[in-house]
């Protein structure tokens, strides 16, 4: 029996991976397979199907309706927990670009790096300053689209080739810090949805330092490899349009305005004041109006700046919030099917090597199917929702497995030439994204590597 839950569940994954592969909306696809998985796992192994409705019999059409009501459920609690702390902070971040507040943050955060000659370390640079921003502009094709606009042309102008300038600027991966979204869906998952500063302090802090430290270091050695082979060859003599720079319209002191929710949060933990996420970007925005209305003395501009802010929270919604809750069907269904489980305890079983093989084993599974799918989030979601439960097998904390995976799914979002913001910097160079992901792969998969062993040291 247990040979016939492999099977099926290694069956249900390729099939959905396939029909993924094949453009069919993800979304769809995880909540038809997950109610597909946990009426099949009913039938063939009698794992009841998650319902909040009690019933004093089981038949086809009650376990139908069950599958209903759980996706019902799911949509439930989703969006009153994890859902709507994902859309104010999309709000909040979208106030900041309709402002120009973010863009002059990463206009002046950049413009030092001009002063230095160098132009490989400005590189490390640029790439060490970009993944500072992260922690405020959380979006990573909204980060790229800034840091073309204001640091793209720095690069050019400095001799720097735009594929290197470009490759660089992909590598800006990682998702982190207590209002980015993915890192609040990671708390979620491992049941700490209140202890986000927590989660980043002790455990996901560690993980960036690592990354920006080893591609801080391997930028200029890299690239600078990679400049002189394409010499060789002679393929590096593109013809180069710089673009204008242009200092973004806002006050100066705006630049502080998107730094707002952090040391609203980061305060309120130190001074052991509970604030959650929601309340400190609503506290950001109530401020931001306020400063707005004594900047342009007009209260129908607070208006619209509230429709961006409503327009962002339902885009956000579409893209982000609706696959988080499909990913959570299609994997508590795949949960049901037992298959995970059952090599889950075969692995805890080898003793010492079991946790690091665990790491390792989801990490490269979840990266592969980012970059298959060109979303992190979907990757991310369908798999990081199976890991609390081996880990636990494996007697360790659930964000030991959680992480690394948090972290994969973003290194493979890079990797993918189908990536929204890979197709952003490809649009704007005019390279192709199979040459930007081609040119960064050694290092994300040395930086893969690296995020498995930092994971596996939380265990020491």
């Amino acid at each position: 029996m247990q040979s016939l839950q492999i099977l099926f569940t290694l069956i249900g994954v390729a099939i959905v991976a396939y029909l993924v592969l094949k453009n069919y909306n993800p979304i769809f696809i995880f909540f038809f397979s997950g109610i597909i998985f946990l009426m099949s796992a009913y039938y063939l192994s009698g794992v009841p199907i998650p319902s909040s409705v009690k019933r004093t019999e089981v038949t086809f059409l009650n376990n139908i309706m069950d599958s209903f009501v759980f996706i019902s459920d799911t949509f439930k609690k989703n969006l009153a927990g994890v859902g709507l702390i994902i859309m104010s902070v999309a709000g909040f971040a979208a106030l900041m670009k309709h402002i120009n507040a973010s863009a002059k943050l990463a206009y002046l955060a950049n413009k030092p790096l001009a002063k230095v000659k160098n132009k490989y370390l400005v590189l490390s640079g640029t790439f060490v300053v970009g993944m500072a921003l992260k922690i405020v502009i959380s979006s990573y094709a909204g980060l790229l689209i800034l840091l073309l606009a204001c640091i793209y042309p720095v690069l050019l102008a400095l001799k720097i080739r735009p594929i290197t300038a470009v490759s660089v600027l992909s590598l800006i991966a990682l998702d982190y810090g207590p209002k980015d979204g993915s890192s609040i869906n990671m708390a979620e998952m491992v049941g700490q949805k209140d202890n986000v500063i927590g989660l980043f302090l002790d455990y996901q802090i560690y993980s960036v330092i690592a990354y920006v430290v080893l591609i801080a270091v391997l930028i200029p050695f890299y690239f600078s490899f990679m400049d002189k082979r394409d010499m060789i060859k002679g393929i590096n003599n593109e013809e180069v349009e710089i673009p204008k720079i242009e200092n973004p319209q806002c006050p100066t002191y705006y630049i502080f305005l998107p730094w707002l929710p952090i040391v609203l949060l980061f305060t309120a933990y130190f001074l052991q004041v509970k604030l959650d996420v929601i309340t400190a970007n609503f506290i950001g925005i109530a401020i931001v109006f306020i400063l707005e209305y004594a900047r342009h003395r007009n209260a129908k501009k607070l208006g619209e700046d509230m429709i961006v802010i409503i327009k962002a929270m339902a885009d956000i919604f579409t893209s982000v919030v609706s696959i988080i809750i499909a990913a959570s069907v299609f994997a508590e269904g795949i949960k049901a099917l037992g298959g995970i489980g059952i090599v889950a305890d075969a692995i805890s079983s080898m003793g010492a090597p079991a946790v690091i093989l665990s790491i390792a084993l989801l990490s490269f599974i979840v990266y592969f199917a980012t970059v298959i799918m060109g979303s992190g989030i979907a990757a991310f979601n369908a798999f990081g929702r199976l890991a609390p439960d081996i880990a636990t097998k494996l007697h360790i904390e659930p964000i030991v497995l959680v992480l690394p995976i948090e972290i994969a799914s973003c290194l493979g979002r890079s990797a993918s030439p189908i990536a929204g913001g890979i197709l952003v910097l490809a649009g704007f160079s005019k390279i192709s994204p199979i040459a930007i992901v081609k040119r960064t792969t050694p290092l994300l998969l040395v930086a893969m590597l690296v995020n498995i062993v930092v994971a596996w040291s939380f265990t020491w």
